[in-house]
């Protein structure tokens, strides 16, 4: 797991990169209403391929993330994967758990602007707004599982993991964010209150079920 300086490191860059990416999608979104197209699938993430939780932690703290050999996707060199404390803790807590056998799931990605909050809203809206349109939020597992996938994540990209909190040991609410600082392939672990505020440029993960049967959004 990283130590506190390395975390402090990637929090600072984190900082950064959060504000830029989120203004340039503030900007891009602007005035634009939620449409009612339904919301592509981005990308699709296998489950059930750990079945041991340590096992899964520490590929998620390794160079290469946890693979012997590099992939195409993810270019000649794969870059390492970064497990922050609070996630790490959340997937140690009993609500974590992994999927017995293995499946897909496809998923949709949606900023807080597209899901019809210019102004931005808490994650209980956010939310809400998404099982409106047709979207599920992700089992808890997804986040981990996706930062070991996704490894051709665009640097400066965070990505919000829709999702269940997890309570921590100290009672505060846990969800993942996945990043790329330019350190690492991150997996954080962020403030998961149903009344946290988020900005309307932060991009978030639902799942995308096969059948949607009410309108969605574009992308």
């Amino acid at each position: 797991m990283t130590t506190w300086t390395t975390l402090r490191r990637l929090a600072c860059g984190a900082l950064v990169f959060a504000a830029s990416a989120t203004a340039a999608l503030a900007a891009e979104g602007a005035g634009r209403p939620a449409t009612t197209a339904a919301p592509a699938v981005w990308r699709t993430v296998a489950l059930g391929t750990y079945r041991s939780v340590n096992v899964l932690r520490e590929a998620l703290d390794t160079t290469q993330c946890g693979l012997a050999e590099p992939t195409a996707s993810a270019g000649p060199r794969t870059p390492r994967c970064v497990l922050g404390e609070s996630a790490a803790e959340a997937i140690g807590r009993p609500a974590f758990s992994l999927s017995r056998t293995r499946s897909e799931i496809n998923l949709a990605v949606v900023t807080v602007s597209q899901l019809g909050f210019p102004e931005g809203a808490s994650l209980a809206d956010v939310y809400a707004r998404a099982r409106q349109i047709g979207l599920e939020l992700c089992p808890a597992e997804v986040g981990p599982l996706l930062r070991l996938q996704y490894l051709d994540q665009p640097l400066g990209e965070f990505l919000h993991v829709a999702m269940k909190p997890i309570a921590a040991y100290g009672g505060g609410l846990v969800d993942f964010t996945l990043a790329n600082t330019g350190a690492g392939l991150t997996l954080l672990g962020g403030d998961g209150r149903p009344d946290l505020v988020m900005h309307p440029g932060v991009r978030f993960v639902f799942v995308r079920p096969v059948q949607v049967a009410r309108p969605g959004i574009a992308e």
